[in-house]
């Protein structure tokens, strides 16, 4: 056997396709070391005059070596990959960056018009050598019984039968250490049939206030949550609701909440209920939100809360709704619709659990999902410098707040000794009681 090795070359091709907008499926190709960006017409990648997002002279991607990375140059909206507000980062093929909160949304993509021709080189010269060893194949039979031909046969069916001993005795090692499938796990489709209904849409309107409390400017974000019990609670991140605070766009400015509303799967924007605030946690350090619909709901998720019950190398299903409203408008959706995704449990901390997954902005607040179809914990964040690497916040953080939101509510209709025995009880019987 032969091996070939293909010769390192640094022709490298940075692609981004338009995703949104005018020029909505526009490709654009450069090969140059630098690729300027933004609304001016002398940037080599011009995204026009009416992205109003869009700073005159917004980013640029470099190209070093086999990497390519990109810069934002100080622009007033900000630049986003995969969801995340970035000043450089490294681009890998496949990320979606957004020039500006609701800007002009670009696929980057690497071609390597260099190593394709070789690859075909290679395979012709793999097809060639093909034909070289069959026809010497044919000359080996032909020489006879006694000849190179049945030595050869002879080796190749000993070789067979001792392949055959090993992997029998292979096999029964390896059944004997193998742990027997979970008569619990579900399939994908299983999962996604009994948790989808309950995965909502969360847009969240809000101003941004200056010192003198007067409204500098009016924004919105959208995200994913999940329905938890049948009174209508649904779990989110708190960034998905208090964006503010997470990317404060000036020192002194804050935030006023205008509007929440909630997009069940299967319905239009125009149907989504109004939503309001249940539950924050104390602080921004615990991403988690509780809201609250006035309809009751039939279909809501189930909860996992013992963190304990999760382990590195867990296939979990995510169920959100990545990009948002974008993603449904460019597949030309008219209800929505959530989007489910599969990873691998790599690591449990004590504040987050690490997936192996992609995640992108929109799937912020949704739910991760264990094979039995249970909620674990909450998508929270992941790192535009490690793409695969996300983090979710355990369900017993979201958990925690709703029985603390119970015990200060019973307390409130003074019923002190209520709230001393709910504090006693266990997670689980707390749960019930709560409703899920």
């Amino acid at each position: 056997m032969r091996s070939y090795k293909l010769a390192d070359r640094q022709i490298m091709r940075a692609t981004f396709t338009h995703l949104i907008g005018p020029q909505k499926g526009e490709l654009a190709k450069f090969d140059a070391e630098r690729i300027t960006i933004g609304r001016a017409q002398n940037n080599m990648l011009c995204l026009g005059d009416t992205a109003r997002r869009v700073s005159s002279h917004h980013a640029e991607v470099t190209h070093r070596g086999d990497q390519f990375f990109l810069r934002d140059l100080g622009s007033t909206n900000g630049t986003t990959v995969n969801g995340r507000r970035v000043v450089v980062s490294e681009l890998a093929h496949d990320d979606l960056i957004e020039f500006g909160a609701g800007g002009p949304l670009v696929r980057f993509g690497i071609e390597h018009p260099e190593k394709e021709d070789q690859i075909e080189t290679v395979a012709k010269d793999l097809r060639r050598q093909d034909r070289i060893d069959s026809q010497s194949a044919v000359r080996d039979r032909s020489t006879g019984p006694g000849g190179t031909g049945s030595r050869n046969n002879a080796a190749l069916i000993a070789a067979l039968a001792a392949a055959m001993l090993l992997g029998g005795v292979g096999g029964i090692v390896a059944s004997s250490r193998l742990r027997a499938p979970d008569p619990e796990s579900m399939s994908y489709a299983e999962i996604a049939d009994m948790n989808i209904p309950s995965v909502v849409l969360i847009r969240t309107e809000f101003d941004l206030l200056d010192a003198a409390g007067q409204t500098t400017t009016s924004e919105a974000r959208v995200g994913t949550g999940f329905i938890i019990n049948q009174s209508g609670l649904i779990v989110t991140n708190r960034h998905v609701i208090l964006d503010w605070e997470y990317n404060p766009p000036t020192p002194g400015i804050t935030g006023r909440i205008t509007k929440i509303e909630a997009m069940v799967p299967g319905h239009t924007f125009e149907d989504a209920a109004s939503a309001e605030l249940y539950k924050l946690g104390p602080d921004k350090s615990v991403d988690v939100a509780i809201l609250k619909i006035g309809a009751p709901s039939e279909r809501f998720a189930r909860v996992e809360p013992e963190i304990a019950r999760t382990n590195p190398g867990d296939e979990v299903v995510v169920i959100g709704y990545p990009l948002g409203l974008d993603l449904l408008q460019w597949t030309k959706d008219t209800t929505a619709g959530p989007s489910l995704s599969t990873g691998i449990v790599s690591r449990v901390g004590h504040d987050f659990i690490q997936l192996n997954l992609r995640a992108y902005h929109g799937n912020s607040g949704g739910p991760v999902i264990n094979r039995k179809g249970e909620v674990i914990g909450i998508l929270t964040a992941n790192y535009s410098a490690a793409h695969d690497i996300a983090l979710c916040t355990p369900i017993s953080a979201a958990l925690a707040l709703v029985k603390s939101e119970m015990q200060t509510r019973g307390n409130l209709h003074g019923r002190p000794s209520a709230r001393a025995a709910l504090l006693a009880k266990p997670q689980r019987e707390v749960l019930a009681e709560a409703g899920f």
